[in-house]
């Protein structure tokens, strides 16, 4: 990551999100939102293919926690509040992937002991495709929404709103492109609320998940 962009980019979108009222997450609380994730999991294509079609909650949590951890310095992590019923979870431009041995050392190891060492090779495999995917459509100048986890008692109540339009507001001042992947069909409506423009559609090669890019301009003047 660009220093630079640590320095002053990842500070003025972490002031926006504080001055919205939301809450800055910390290292003690990553933890929490890894057991957030892993529950909003459970019927997520991409998730069940890395365990070979069976849903595994924690191999799920291992795969958040560990991203959590090794992302720490390079992103915007922020929840709805201290109590933490959502989450989301937001990379600078100039972000090309999760290196392996930041990954390796804050739990890699752990998750391959437990769920066997094909799981290296099958995230190696969709990272690899979904980053090259998003260099395609932003040459990497965008901001990454890497996660928007919302707890299931959570849903229904406005907090996918209350997380994404500060950020997005954001992206507007900046004029910064954003821009997302998902796996399920019924969020592509929910993003484009937001103003994400579905960019490709398709299945990931080798696998049988659906893979949809989106990408949202800058609004407004």
């Amino acid at each position: 990551m660009d220093k630079l962009v640590r320095k002053i980019e990842i500070p003025l979108a972490k002031n926006a999100i504080e001055k919205a009222g939301l809450y800055l997450v910390q290292k003690k609380d990553l933890d929490r939102l890894a057991e957030i994730a892993a529950d909003a999991y459970q019927d997520y294509p991409l998730h069940n293919w890395f365990t070979k079609g069976k849903y595994d909650a924690k191999t799920s949590k291992l795969i958040m926690l560990i991203s959590l951890k090794t992302m720490t310095e390079d992103a915007v992590i922020y929840a709805d509040s201290e109590d933490m019923n959502g989450f989301a979870v937001w990379l600078p431009f100039g972000f090309t992937g999760s290196k392996t041995l930041p990954f390796l050392l804050n739990g890699g190891l752990r998750l391959i002991l437990h769920a066997g060492p094909g799981i290296i090779g099958r995230l190696l495999t969709y990272e690899t495709y979904a980053m090259n995917l998003k260099k395609s459509f932003t040459d990497n100048y965008d901001w990454y929404l890497y996660n928007l986890s919302i707890k299931k008692e959570g849903q229904g109540k406005g907090l996918a709103s209350k997380l994404m339009r500060p950020m997005l507001d954001f992206c507007d001042d900046e004029r910064m492109v954003a821009y997302l992947e998902t796996n399920k069909e019924t969020n592509v409506g929910l993003y484009r609320h937001y103003g994400f423009d579905l960019m490709k559609e398709e299945q990931i090669p080798k696998t049988s998940v659906i893979h949809y890019a989106m990408v949202r301009r800058p609004q407004g003047e």
